[in-house]
């Protein structure tokens, strides 16, 4: 059966990895919101193009169709052109300007657009080119970030198994009293049972020991609790 101090050489190992731990989930727990800010951020730059491209794509299909309006409308003018050349009815000759002026209108009109739909086409390409070169540099940090990030998380849960391996191969070298009494406290705390001494404040709750305590607490030869959280005080110098 191990001694006093042996038990609490083991629980110093045991805090230690407690610490470790809580450390490597503490770094797990943060992975994943920034994964998903990333792929919040590339969903937003690739939205960004294919909305800026669908304009486009609708832009030049209205434009296609503006210029199928005007070569018509043009066609429509040669030929009233024609039929005013003939007209020897100056009622007729009269209707027939008017709907060349209704044409002419029409036409105006189509130009109009025409000229609209170029500016913005020609701002909208001006985007495209903006976010391609936006893309071709942030998107690849991105990128990089994120399997950075995947590779991390996946080295961290291994070294997360390690540690908690290494801690349940320490646990059955401690009194049983002890054991319980640690694993009790690590229940009600959830993250250790165990708490160092650094000079006279608890790590685990941060409150301070008094004087006289915490000098038989660094001594290492009793088992004493912290007052205010209940965990197992041990010291050993932090390097």
């Amino acid at each position: 059966m191990p001694t006093v101090e042996e038990d609490i050489q083991f629980l110093i190992q045991i805090v230690k990895k407690d610490m470790e731990i809580k450390e490597k989930k503490k770094l797990l727990d943060a992975i994943p919101p920034r994964i998903k800010a990333i792929d919040r951020e590339i969903k937003k730059m690739d939205e960004s193009m294919s909305e800026t491209k669908r304009i486009i794509e609708k832009l030049d299909a209205e434009k296609r169709h503006i210029e199928l309006e005007l070569k018509t409308h043009h066609a429509e003018l040669e030929k009233k052109k024609e039929e005013q050349r003939l007209v020897k009815d100056n009622k007729v000759y009269r209707a027939i300007v008017t709907e060349m002026e209704f044409i002419n209108k029409k036409v105006d009109q189509a130009e109009e657009r025409m000229l609209a739909i170029l500016d913005e086409g020609e701002v909208r390409r001006d985007e495209i080119r903006i976010l391609t070169e936006k893309m071709s540099g942030e998107r690849g940090v991105l990128v990089a970030e994120k399997d950075r990030l995947e590779r991390e998380a996946g080295a961290t849960d291994d070294s997360l198994k390690i540690l908690e391996d290494e801690k349940l191969r320490i646990l059955p070298h401690i009194s049983e009293d002890i054991r319980r009494q640690y694993a009790r406290i690590r229940t009600a705390k959830g993250d250790s049972g165990v708490a160092n001494l650094m000079g006279d404040i608890c790590q685990g709750c941060y409150s301070r020991v008094p004087p006289q305590r915490a000098v038989e607490v660094r001594r290492n030869e009793q088992i004493m609790n912290c007052e205010v959280c209940g965990r197992i005080l041990v010291h050993y110098e932090i390097s």
